[in-house]
């Protein structure tokens, strides 16, 4: 597959809370104490033109953390991040004359910033979610980057709120501990683990919030046609590939329903499928071994019978044949290789 990659203005504002003390995040307690900031790399690997790997992105944020012991900025990051940077996507979002519209731009054009993430605006009566997850799952851990992204999410709630942060809730990937702090006491709101993706929950009467210093009408036509245009450059196995990432644990993994959802039947998709040399059961089957590595090192404590129900096996003997046929071991091996301490 091709390398997932992010906007490398993603970087951009970091450095200025390395080393300094926030009063926000004093406020609320995230600090811990800076081991040595300086030593951050703050340029994680060579940008190619304006994007950069997404993984490296990634392990910039965990490193981050890390070597600083300081569990606030890559919240503060977000929180205070320049969206004009984001190009024709930012101006879009600063346009917004309400905190919904801005946020509903934030997630339909965020494939322009960056590949193979999974983000949604949902409404359940009168809550409101944006959820963020990287799909690729040999990208692990993946905490902080979450936070980064949330952290844009609460600035633009923030703008319209003024402020108010009544009622928010967070859930992550990670477990607590995984945190390297209390992240609670960061973002000043209740927080939950260990769930399916990472989420930012607030009361839907939220969206209709005004935005200040919007510009008024903004036209978002050539974002759409940016986003037809890279869905047209994209292969479709690996276009397919990120569905059944996004899809597996909830929701049916159905040919009809991504055949109709990428826009062909399911005859032209198959077909097409082939001239790339696959099919879509061999894309499921890829999916599912690599999605079944990554339930090993992310979620340790769940047996082998909840991750095959987790991957779409009725059977968790179907799961286990078909993990030693696509790795040559049967899956209580490979992951007991995998809590084995290096010699």
């Amino acid at each position: 597959m091709t390398q997932a990659t992010v906007r490398a203005a993603a970087m951009n504002g970091w450095d200025s809370f390395l080393g300094q003390s926030s009063p926000a995040a004093d406020e609320c307690g995230g600090r811990s104490g800076s081991a040595n900031p300086s030593a951050v790399t703050l340029q994680p690997c060579e940008v190619r033109q304006d994007v950069m790997p997404l993984a490296e992105f990634v392990r910039f944020s965990e490193q981050v953390v890390c070597q600083t012991r300081d569990i606030a900025i890559p919240w503060l990051a977000g929180g205070n991040y320049d969206l004009s940077a984001l190009g024709p996507v930012g101006e879009a979002i600063n346009a917004a004359g309400k905190v919904g519209t801005a946020l509903r731009r934030l997630v339909d054009y965020f494939s322009l910033l960056q590949d193979c993430t999974d983000i949604r605006l949902d409404r359940e009566d009168d809550m409101a979610a944006v959820s963020y997850r990287i799909l690729d799952p040999e990208i692990w851990p993946r905490h902080h980057d979450a936070m980064f992204s949330l952290g844009i999410v609460g600035q633009i709630i923030r703008r319209g709120a003024r402020g108010a942060w009544d009622k928010v809730e967070f859930a992550f990937e990670a477990e607590s501990h995984e945190m390297r702090g209390d992240i609670g006491k960061v973002v000043c709101a209740p927080c939950c683990f260990g769930a399916d993706t990472n989420q930012i929950r607030f009361p839907a009467a939220m969206l209709d919030l005004a935005l200040p210093q919007s510009s008024g009408h903004h036209d978002v036509r050539p974002l759409g046609r940016a986003i037809v245009d890279k869905r047209r450059d994209t292969p479709l196995v690996e276009r397919l590939s990120q569905m059944v990432f996004r899809d597996l644990n909830n929701s049916a993994i159905e040919q009809e329903r991504f055949a109709r959802e990428i826009g062909m039947s399911s005859r032209t998709m198959r077909r097409k499928l082939a001239d790339e040399g696959s099919s879509f059961q061999q894309v499921l089957d890829e999916c599912r071994m690599r999605q079944a590595l990554f339930e090993f090192r992310a979620r340790p404590d769940l047996s082998i019978a909840q991750i095959a129900l987790r991957l779409g096996y009725a059977e968790h003997s179907n799961f286990t044949r078909a993990f030693h046929r696509w790795s040559g071991v049967c899956p209580q091996t490979y992951r007991a290789n995998l809590t084995k301490p290096a010699h």
